[in-house]
């Protein structure tokens, strides 16, 4: 069952949100003495982590990773990585521990032993992810149909990275190669947000919740499942 919280403007989405995040975060820091707050790239939640940046969190006890990435040059203008450094990773949480996807190999299969490494450093479960959903179903960087999508979506896959290669269109642009967190990384949440906004995007939402193949949309791995709370974020 999802929660859902509409907001007619985008900035009460924000004012909410970033006080559910520090809310969230600040908790797992008392309880746990450490959090582990997993994001996505985009431009939608930009305006969240600007915000959150400017929270008075204990940032020293809290570590950052990226939901999914594309396999570019971390300075590259579709790098998840960059994002967040540009819009995360200053004012007071500019020293925060951040954990990328990328590394130095050629390609995301080459790398993903690396990273998957890397990821199994960070504390279990995870505090907190926040993921968007594309107008065609994919979250994360689980695109329908994708190669890798499969053993990315696998029960039986307890690996926390997976290599994906989805098929170009609008959605993906020229940028196909990716690493995303898979199902079971996912569901290690203690919480997911879904954050998006637009019309059209909600109607996607809407028939994702609806049964169907994970494969034709893949947010459905979220969806229809009931053993970490999902909660939608959602404005015009």
């Amino acid at each position: 069952m999802v929660r859902e919280f509409f907001f007619e403007q985008r900035s009460h989405l924000f004012t909410a949100l970033v006080a559910e995040c520090q809310d969230v975060l600040s908790e797992a820091v008392s309880k746990h003495g450490q959090a582990t707050l997993l994001v996505s790239g985009g431009t939608t939640p930009a305006p969240l982590y600007e915000a959150l940046s400017k929270s008075d969190l204990n940032w020293k006890k809290i570590k950052v990773a990226l939901v999914d990435e594309r396999w570019v040059d971390n300075q590259h203008s579709a790098s998840n990585e960059a994002l967040i450094r540009r819009s995360l990773l200053i004012n007071n949480a500019k020293n925060v521990e951040f954990i990328g996807m990328k590394t130095l190999a050629d390609t995301a299969k080459q790398g993903q032993a690396e990273t998957e490494a890397r990821y199994a450093k960070l504390p279990q479960p995870f505090t907190l992810s926040i993921v968007g959903m594309g107008p065609d179903g994919h979250t994360a960087s689980l695109f329908p149909h994708a190669e890798g999508l499969a053993n990315a979506l696998s029960e039986d896959n307890q690996n926390l990275t997976a290599a994906i290669t989805a098929i170009q269109s609008e959605v993906t642009g020229p940028n196909t190669e990716r690493l995303t967190l898979t199902r079971s990384a996912l569901l290690k949440s203690e919480r997911i947000v879904i954050l998006f906004t637009g019309e059209d995007k909600l109607a996607v939402f809407n028939s994702a919740q609806k049964p169907g193949p994970l494969e034709d949309m893949p947010i459905r791995a979220l969806l229809n499942q009931e053993d970490v709370p999902v909660e939608l974020y959602w404005a015009p």
